[in-house]
C-alpha cells in the first residue's frame, strides 16, 4: 500500500528571486532551462492594455532561469551575471507543452534550447519569440 506524503508548499523549491532581463538578451545562445515561474505583478509602461486585469490592475509575467549565467548590462547597476529572463506567453505555452516541465524547479532541466524570433505564418510581416530545440531547422 502506498503511503500518503504531505506536501508543504513552503518547502517546494522556487525559482530564485532575482533581477530578470528580457529573453532578447540571450537570443541565439544555447541554454539549459533550470527554472520556470509564472507570477502576477504591476504592469510597466510597455504592457499592452488588454494584458492588464481590470480586477486587480496586474498582469502576468513568466520567467525562466538558465543553468548558464551571462554577463549582461543591467540598467544603472552595470554588468553582472544574469540567469533569469522574462519570456513571452508564447514561450511559456511552449514550455508547458513539454512533458514533466515542472521538474525544472526540482533539479531537472530543459535543453539545449535557443531563444529565437520566427516569422509568423498567420500574420505576414510579424515575428514572435519562441524556443528552438536542437532538432529545429533554425536552431
Amino acid at each position: 500500500m502506498s503511503e500518503n506524503k504531505t506536501i508543504n508548499p513552503a518547502e517546494v523549491p522556487q525559482v530564485e528571486k532575482s533581477k530578470s532581463l528580457g529573453i532578447k538578451k540571450i537570443e541565439g545562445k544555447e541554454v539549459f532551462i533550470t527554472g520556470y515561474a509564472h507570477t502576477r505583478g504591476q504592469p510597466t509602461q510597455y504592457t499592452p492594455k488588454e494584458k492588464i486585469s481590470e480586477e486587480d490592475g496586474k498582469t502576468d509575467y513568466w520567467t525562466i532561469q538558465t543553468e548558464e549565467a551571462f554577463d549582461l548590462d543591467y540598467k544603472e547597476e552595470g554588468v553582472q551575471p544574469v540567469r533569469n529572463f522574462f519570456i513571452t506567453e508564447a514561450v511559456a505555452s511552449q514550455i508547458e507543452r513539454i512533458p514533466n516541465y515542472e521538474s525544472v524547479n526540482s533539479g531537472g532541466r530543459i535543453g539545449p534550447v535557443k531563444a529565437i524570433k520566427r516569422a509568423s505564418e498567420k500574420n505576414v510581416g510579424q515575428e514572435y519569440w519562441c524556443l528552438a530545440f536542437s532538432n529545429d531547422k533554425d536552431y
